[in-house]
């Protein structure tokens, strides 16, 4: 398990109720999971990860599954997107804010998410 640090909790907790922790982390198993399922993309989250979940350009809100949100992060040629899994007052009290996946994000695809969630941030 590692940590990748904390983040903003009133941010989401003005959505989601109160957080277990302002903690990030990241399993072995999600680590491989991003490493095997989009290696393309592996170099791209363990240089960006961290300033994407420390400083987004946007924060949307994960319709299709429970207190889950994507922190996305624009660079020059490209988006990122992490997918983290929420650590919600109602669920188990050992869990915490856990990175789920991780990869690029074209613009395209970028929109449609912002058309199909809610966003929760957006930098100025």
């Amino acid at each position: 398990m590692q940590d990748y640090g904390e983040i903003d909790i009133q941010i989401f907790e003005k959505e989601f109720g109160k957080l277990q922790t302002n903690k990030v982390i990241l399993t072995n198993e999600r680590d491989e999971h991003i490493k095997e399922q989009h290696p393309q993309d592996y170099e791209y989250f363990k240089r960006y990860a961290s300033e994407t979940i420390h400083k987004p350009d946007e924060i949307l809100r994960d319709f299709k599954n429970d207190g889950t949100v994507f922190m996305v992060k624009k660079l020059p040629d490209t988006n990122l997107n992490v997918v983290i899994r929420l650590a919600l007052e109602t669920d188990k009290p050992e869990l915490k804010n856990s990175i789920m996946t991780f990869y690029r994000i074209r613009e395209s695809n970028l929109k449609k998410l912002r058309n199909n969630n809610k966003t929760l941030y957006k930098r100025q």
